[in-house]
């Protein structure tokens, strides 16, 4: 049975008007570049220069003991993953203190005299590690990194020790961790940023393509025949919004594609659950946009509006870059606000942790779902203000 439009006059005006809003998306080369471009741009940008994953420190190692033992503590640094050398071994101290002034090493390794003597004695043994402060994040990866390694040394010492008194074979008595990473085992930053993107992507884009649809109307000079058509406000709304959400599913599709073809980040949950709560967040976007649209007074007031009340909030207050717990007490609530804080989990849990569904995360759909009405109430009532 063909479905007739002309017994529904309201579904038809909606039709009409997101006819009309998809050939301006069509003919405007802004939009068609910030629709297919910008996605990809972004993914890529974030997904290389983003990355957590801390290798490569620069090492300066003060060898003052110069033995056997503390050489191999300088070669476990050297032979692993994280730090590399950026001047040979030497007993320059000062030369050392220089490099950490000038910046050209992160951290510097300084061994003492009698390293060797107090390790076959049984002593303690100190060792010295300095790192660059100015930038926190690397300095505490590298004394994290070196903690270990100097642990695993120490911890090679005592078994050797015991071998040599008789005790080979034997495990002193004591703790022994054996740390197990679920759903991200080689703790690869990608695949924590990579599903995130797909929220700030999806908040930009819709975002900003939505608030310049009123604005774009005003600079036309087409806003008095958009007030003069028979379309109630929340049917012209609709009918606005209708080609951006397809843009919304869009983008959201190629930044899952193409962060598991370029970044091997996997899907492991439902996709019908991620087009349900990417639907919801879609609303959120394009509630925020239509609002920018109905209260700026051209595109350019649109463009900074939408820039500042859609990522700035999304990377900054919603644990993107930062974690929520770890801001200060006067700044958490701000958060709750943003619609972003409760789309990261869930994209996170779709993508890295398979068999979880909706009843983990029914209570931040919820949140999104208030949020959506709330901004498009508010939306709806604005445009019907304006239209008057």
């Amino acid at each position: 049975m063909k479905f007739d439009l002309e017994r529904h006059p309201s579904l038809r005006r909606i039709v009409a008007i997101a006819k009309k809003e998809s050939l301006h998306i069509v003919r405007d080369l802004r939009s068609l570049l910030i629709v297919i471009l910008m996605p990809v741009i972004m993914l890529l940008l974030y997904g290389f220069a983003l990355n957590t994953d801390i290798r490569n420190i620069r090492l300066t190692a003060v060898d003052r003991d110069n033995t056997s033992d503390s050489r191999d503590l300088v070669a476990r640094f050297t032979a692993s993953k994280y730090f590399i050398l950026t001047r040979p071994v030497s007993t320059d101290e000062a030369g050392a203190m220089a490099a950490l002034q000038k910046g050209s090493t992160t951290i510097v390794l300084v061994i003492p005299r009698g390293f060797s003597s107090d390790l076959k004695r049984s002593r303690t043994a100190v060792v010295q590690v300095l790192a660059d402060g100015t930038d926190t994040s690397t300095a505490n990866a590298a004394l994290g990194y070196a903690g270990s390694l100097i642990a695993g040394y120490s911890g090679k010492v005592v078994m050797d020790r015991l071998a040599a008194a008789g005790f080979a074979g034997r495990e002193a008595a004591g703790l022994r961790p054996e740390p197990r990473i679920w759903f991200n085992q080689e703790m690869r930053s990608a695949f924590f940023i990579i599903p995130a993107l797909i929220a700030i992507i999806m908040m930009l884009t819709a975002a900003l393509l939505t608030s310049l649809t009123i604005v774009r109307e005003k600079d036309n000079g087409t806003f008095e025949q958009l007030i003069a058509t028979p379309a109630a406000p929340i049917e012209l709304m609709i009918g606005k919004l209708a080609p951006y959400v397809v843009i919304g599913f869009a983008d959201v599709i190629i930044i899952t594609v193409l962060g598991g073809l370029i970044f091997d980040v996997p899907f492991r949950g439902s996709v019908f659950l991620l087009g349900l709560f990417s639907l919801l967040f879609i609303f959120c976007a394009l509630g925020i946009g239509l609002l920018v649209s109905s209260a700026a007074p051209n595109q350019a007031v649109a463009v900074i509006g939408t820039v500042f009340l859609t990522v700035l909030p999304s990377v900054l207050l919603s644990g993107f870059v930062f974690p929520v717990d770890s801001m200060l007490w006067f700044i958490r609530p701000f958060t709750y606000v943003i619609p972003a804080r409760y789309f990261f989990p869930v994209l996170r849990t779709l993508f890295l942790k398979p068999g979880t569904g909706l009843e983990v995360m029914w209570l931040d759909g919820l949140a999104l779902l208030v949020f959506g009405l709330i901004l498009l109430t508010l939306a709806s009532k604005r445009l019907k203000k304006t239209l008057e």
